[in-house]
């Protein structure tokens, strides 16, 4: 849809607001447009009543799901009784003829629809629709945009290879490779099996990697310092990635991530120096208390899927809070988006910019400690980053593949219940 087919529709349309309060909404789809119009309704209707109906479920619609009491989710494909007792519906389908339907169902029983992909099936338009709109035509355009970076980078290579051959011979090339493969041992592939695992979780979970690999790590005997400074470096550069994506589109809160970046910095810095100065010496007392943080982290997330609503307070001090997530998340390997998200969202933050500003922080909180941890450390532990990469590169493609198309809270009991084993086993191994 072009700017003039939009305007088009618009005009044909008076500029009135709508109360909102208590209102019965229904949003029929549940991918990245369904997830933009939910959080666009609970930032600006934040006591409507909300339900969800599409058979793939966004995994951030669950994660809004647990902090918002008065959202709802069915998984299953839309039936007409789903229109029942409802004031507004949401149609985000690419399906032009079910939406049509679902649009003539609605209107026969007086409900007013709303179907941004669709604007001549529009009753009433929303700010975020323009939005919505380019978010859309980059969707469509997406996979010829991938093709095209695809072709850059191996341009890129083909150059950079030529280069290198100038200063490299092929026979000192082959002799490096040979002494790199020599070098690798059993423990190279139990990292990258460890990646993959902590990799498809975190893509099917949204959280989870550095607590499922902190956890592993700790179980198949990686030095302490070197479990944390691996996953830190791991995680930078899809976290960077992660977190440029959301400031572009607009979902970072520029000043609560002053907030977060230089206290959690502190923090991270702080905890990367205490582990790297006296783990070695006190390995036999650090390492249980990492395994009781594991621990309790995996109960977290069962009281999560498990625990009932609380009625959420004003967070009054959240330096304070980055500070001992990125102390935490040094020290213990991950725990910075678990905590911090689940906590600002928790008391009352909008879900929309916790997640984006959270996400861009973390960069700089991996950075700061992967740094230090460079510092103490050196890359005595590269086999153990690059097998955590190189996991990671095989999940990432397949968890985007599965991602909403598994129960998610069977996913977190899972990961929950994992994480708890494995850090009971090691507190078992410790005092016996």
């Amino acid at each position: 849809m072009n700017s003039q087919e939009g305007s088009k529709y618009i005009a044909q349309h008076l500029p009135v607001f709508l109360n909102m309060v208590n209102r019965k909404i229904l949003i029929v789809g549940g991918g990245e447009l369904a997830f933009e119009q939910v959080l666009y309704i609970l930032e600006n209707a934040p006591d409507s009543e909300i339900l969800v109906v599409a058979e793939q479920i966004d995994d951030r619609i669950e994660e809004l799901r647990e902090v918002c009491a008065n959202l709802s989710i069915v998984p299953k494909s839309f039936e007409k009784s789903d229109l029942e007792n409802q004031e507004l519906v949401f149609i985000t389908l690419k399906d032009a003829l079910q939406t049509k339907q679902i649009v003539k169902e609605a209107k026969d029983r007086g409900i007013l629809t709303n179907t941004p992909l669709y604007p001549e099936f529009n009753d009433f338009y929303i700010q975020a629709d323009d939005v919505q709109s380019a978010d859309i035509q980059d969707y469509t355009e997406s996979h010829w945009k991938k093709i095209a970076f695809a072709s850059i980078a191996a341009f890129f290579i083909l150059i950079l290879g030529n280069i290198l051959n100038l200063f490299i011979s092929y026979d000192e090339f082959s002799t490096g490779i040979k002494w790199l493969v020599g070098e690798i041992d059993e423990l190279f592939y139990w990292m990258i099996l460890i990646g993959f695992v902590a990799q498809l979780i975190d893509g099917l979970l949204g959280m989870g990697y550095g607590l499922t690999s902190t956890a592993a790590l700790l179980s198949v005997g990686i030095p302490l310092p070197a479990i944390s400074g691996s996953i830190h470096t791991a995680e930078m550069f899809s976290s960077g990635a992660s977190g440029l994506s959301r400031y572009k589109f607009g979902n970072v809160n520029k000043k609560l991530l002053k907030f977060l970046i230089i206290p959690g910095v502190i923090g991270a810095v702080s905890g990367a120096v205490l582990l790297s100065m006296f783990s070695m010496e006190y390995t036999h007392i650090i390492r249980p208390i990492l395994a009781i943080y594991t621990f309790l982290l995996g109960v977290r997330i069962l009281i999560r899927v498990f625990g009932k609503k609380k009625e959420t307070k004003k967070l009054k001090n959240v330096g304070l809070l980055a500070f001992f997530g990125g102390f935490l998340d040094s020290f213990g390997g991950g725990g910075w988006g678990p905590l911090v998200t689940t906590t600002l969202i928790s008391k009352g933050k909008t879900p929309r910019f916790v997640i984006g500003t959270v996400s861009l922080s973390e960069f700089f909180i991996t950075f700061a400690s992967a740094l230090t941890f460079f510092a103490f450390l050196g890359l005595s532990h590269w086999q153990v980053i690059l097998g955590l990469v190189l996991g990671g590169m095989l999940a990432a493609p397949l968890a985007a593949r599965l991602a909403g198309k598994l129960p998610t809270k069977a996913m977190f009991i899972g990961v929950g219940v994992l994480v708890i084993l494995w850090s009971l086993n090691i507190l078992i191994k410790s005092f016996i």
